[in-house]
């Protein structure tokens, strides 16, 4: 179970950087992989109070570490900062389906998340990772995508994802998570499914391949373990390809995590939940790092979570990273580093309680759904969604009863115009968004 666990038992949790001021972090929110995290806090809970017979725990942490060490009230000393890297790999446990990194300050309380797309081209293996695939007469490939890392690597996959990673991103990771798509089958059955929107109807027959059929249809709807795993999978028909499908799957896990968060939850399904962990977990955090890292789940349950999403351009084969805003994102997640108006990325009381409609004027198959299941991200309330019958327009039109409402709202959108006009609101509603034609 510690793949890389020889690698990185020397490598202590340290405070690398120096405290920021602390800022409010945009961009997509996520919240699946904090539930990962407090699933890990719990089994070190279960492991450490239990008989032992998850002995595949042992002997990959540091039990002695004094590092970050408690006073004799149980509250941490000392700050600590952690990177996890969270990999979601396929049927046959060959690619990573999914790649995150989960960033934790203690001191902020803050777990900051980046998610690197499936398809981001690689241009130049990393130095140690080329040395691993020469060493062991590895087949490779440049360029190749970000997923295929591990399908080269072997045996040495979680290494050699790890290391492209931290060179990729210009940081150290920690540890790792490892996880087979299956499992969210068993956590979304074992928390009794999740209520979600599916933003477009969606139908991909692998079953010649002996992999899995995907039908779902358009709407609100109740999703099991079973159509989790028919969403999170889905990757055609999206405008934004890659990127697309990595927003959906975000919405899903804040749904996700809406429902399982609450303390009473998780131990009501402390059995299936353990049961999930070792059915389909792999990591390389062991029994010291989990007993050390208990004293902080209080703080991480407290914790404000941000996503961010590695920026640039989707293309038929590769997702072209966008190097610069590669190093903002970084700076915002790792550094703590943001922009002086990124507060605004989220609604105001009074964006709050607007009923707002969204209404399909474009192109795009499923768009409305997409933007409903972003915006209630952001705390607004969506409730309606359309298709526009009138005349399509290149941007988004943000229609209002009165002047002074829906300003906030033109941030989320592409080139969008604020709009006075009660009769295309109607009575319903306070706010209707028409989507444009530009919109993605």
């Amino acid at each position: 179970m510690g793949e890389v666990s020889s690698m990185r038992s020397d490598r202590t949790v340290r405070s690398r950087r120096k405290k920021k001021t602390r800022r409010r972090s945009s961009g997509v929110l996520g919240r699946f992989f904090k539930v990962f995290i407090i699933l890990i806090f719990l089994l070190g809970v279960v492991a450490w109070v239990g008989d032992m017979i998850y002995t595949n725990f042992l002997g990959s942490g540091d039990e002695n570490s004094s590092e970050n060490d408690v006073d004799g009230d149980g509250v941490p000393d000392e700050k600590l900062e952690l990177n996890v890297a969270v990999l979601g790999v396929d049927k046959d446990a060959t690619r990573t389906d999914v790649m995150f990194v989960v960033h934790f300050d203690s001191q902020l309380k803050k777990i900051s998340m980046l998610s690197v797309p499936r398809d981001t081209k690689v241009t130049q293996i990393a130095p140690k990772v080329k040395k691993i695939y020469d060493e062991d007469d590895r087949y490779y490939q440049v360029p190749t995508k970000m997923n295929a890392i591990h399908a080269y690597g072997g045996d040495k996959g979680v290494e050699c994802t790890i290391l492209q990673l931290e060179d990729f991103l210009g940081v150290d990771i920690d540890r790792y998570v490892k996880f087979n798509m299956e499992a969210v089958v068993e956590v979304v059955d074992a928390f009794g499914g999740v209520d979600f929107y599916v933003p477009m109807d969606m139908y991909w027959d692998m079953r010649d391949t002996g992999d899995i059929l995907i039908d779902l249809k358009e709407g609100m709807q109740h999703i099991d373990g079973e159509k989790a795993l028919q969403l999170l999978r889905f990757r055609h028909d999206y405008a934004l390809q890659d990127i697309g499908r990595i927003q959906t799957q975000q919405d899903f896990i804040h749904a996700l995590f809406e429902k399982v968060s609450s303390t009473e939850n998780i131990v009501k399904n402390l059995p299936s939940i353990i049961k999930t962990v070792f059915k389909y977990i792999e990591t390389d955090i062991g029994l010291g790092d989990i007993a050390k890292y208990l004293k902080y789940v209080d703080t991480a349950v407290e914790s404000d979570i941000s996503m961010e999403t590695i920026p640039g351009v989707g293309e038929p084969v590769y997702y072209i990273p966008d190097e610069e805003g590669k190093k903002k994102v970084v700076d915002t997640v790792f550094y703590n580093k943001t922009s002086e108006n990124e507060d605004t990325k989220k609604a105001s009381y009074k964006g709050k309680t607007l009923r707002i409609e969204l209404s399909n004027g474009g192109n795009t198959k499923g768009l409305a759904g997409i933007k409903k299941n972003m915006l209630e991200r952001y705390g607004y309330n969506i409730t309606g969604i359309s298709t526009f019958n009138g005349e399509k327009q290149g941007s988004t039109r943000v229609v209002v009863k009165e002047t002074g409402v829906g300003e906030e709202l033109l941030s989320y959108f592409e080139n969008a115009e604020l709009i006075v006009d009660d009769s295309l609101v109607g009575n319903e509603y306070d706010v209707k968004i028409i989507l444009g034609l530009d919109e993605k």
